[in-house]
């Protein structure tokens, strides 16, 4: 393993954004790792580890400790039922030839997660979603490298504290870990969920094949998001997470959007949510629309007008204080309008005194 000084990041992200790092690595291993703990430690520096580089946004000033790039490879099939395959995946696999690959097989669970950037390990610590399907309902269990303990452990779906974009290891947890694989459990019988509206209008006279699904999911992920490692402007993916809210707080979101917009308003907004669970789920891209902001820029970044949840590098030459300023605009504004306060996605690295607007 060698140890690199003075590393640019922003090539190893999706939003080509990100100053320098004093120290960086690749690791395929829990021996490599444990070298790379070693060396943090004895010169007393503070550790990132980074997958894909998709879910980010790095600071202009860098990193200032070691950052350790997880670089493991290999897909292998543990067991095989009559209704179920369990699947290892080795975090450093592209998620996207995953998804591919399980669909090749005619494995369902992950079909509704197709075209989505970065590596597999992100997909457990952000227990990633999209159109019906979470990656906690195919996780069987996490292996894990311990910062602490320096051991290989094996941690259960029950134990990873999954809930809407989070688990223990951008929680509680956030930093002792690092994910080498992670186990699946696919069904081979069909599954299909098609309860988003998207899938449901496609589809609501047919019977769609796997395959089908994803090459749906990926013509609708082109027509709205754009993939960030193929975009022309760089971006994170969605840079906020879709409000949750009780049947109260809908309630009163939707008196204010009456209040503050009008009835139309009101109307397309029940037309829009999603109910789960008890839950009332709100696009936040439609309250971004709603509030007039798809033309809204700062600096080099903008909001991607097919899909006002994406923020982008427009210029190729944003810095990550465009990208914050401008995501500071669009709460500010979204607040004031309808009340709510929208949550980022992305992790920020780097950061230390970021003004919020």
């Amino acid at each position: 393993m060698q140890i690199q000084e003075d590393v640019l990041l922003a090539p190893y992200t999706t939003f080509k954004i990100g100053g320098r790092a004093k120290y960086f690595c690749v690791v395929g291993d829990e021996f490599e790792a444990l070298q790379a703990f070693e060396f943090a430690k004895t010169r007393k520096l503070q550790t990132f580890v980074l997958g894909g580089g998709s879910n980010l946004l790095i600071s202009d000033s860098g990193f200032n400790g070691l950052v350790i790039k997880v670089g493991n490879k290999g897909v292998e099939v543990l067991s095989r039922g009559n209704d179920a395959v369990l699947l290892k995946v080795a975090s450093g696999e592209i998620w996207d030839e995953v998804v591919s690959f399980a669909v090749s097989n005619n494995w369902w669970g992950i079909e509704n997660l197709s075209h989505i950037p970065g590596s597999t390990g992100a997909i457990a610590v952000q227990n990633v979603g999209a159109y019906g399907q979470e990656a906690c309902n195919v996780i069987d269990s996490v292996l894990a490298f311990d910062t602490q303990t320096h051991q290989i452990i094996s941690i259960k779906n029950s134990d990873c504290g999954f809930a809407y974009r989070q688990s223990i290891f951008n929680s509680a947890n956030k930093g002792k870990y690092i994910i080498f694989d992670i186990i699946f459990r696919l069904s081979l019988l069909p599954k299909p969920t098609l309860s988003y509206r998207d899938l449901k209008e496609k589809f609501a006279s047919s019977s769609p094949s796997i395959l089908d699904i994803r090459n749906a999911i990926i013509k609708i992920r082109n027509k709205k998001f754009s993939f960030p490692t193929k975009a022309k402007n760089g971006n994170s993916g969605s840079f906020f997470k879709n409000p949750i809210l009780t049947t109260r707080a809908y309630d009163q979101l939707k008196s204010v959007v009456l209040e503050n917009f009008n009835s139309q308003a009101a109307e397309a907004l029940d037309s829009k949510k999603f109910e789960e669970a008890g839950q009332i789920k709100i696009p936040a891209a439609f309250l971004i629309d709603l509030c007039g902001l798809k033309e809204l820029e700062f600096g080099g970044a903008s909001i991607n007008k097919n899909q006002p949840l994406v923020i982008i590098n427009k210029t190729g030459k944003a810095t990550s204080t465009d990208v914050l300023s401008l995501a500071e605009k669009i709460k500010k504004a979204v607040y004031e309008k309808t009340g709510l306060t929208l949550q980022y996605e992305p992790e920020l690295i780097g950061f230390k005194n970021f003004a919020k607007l």
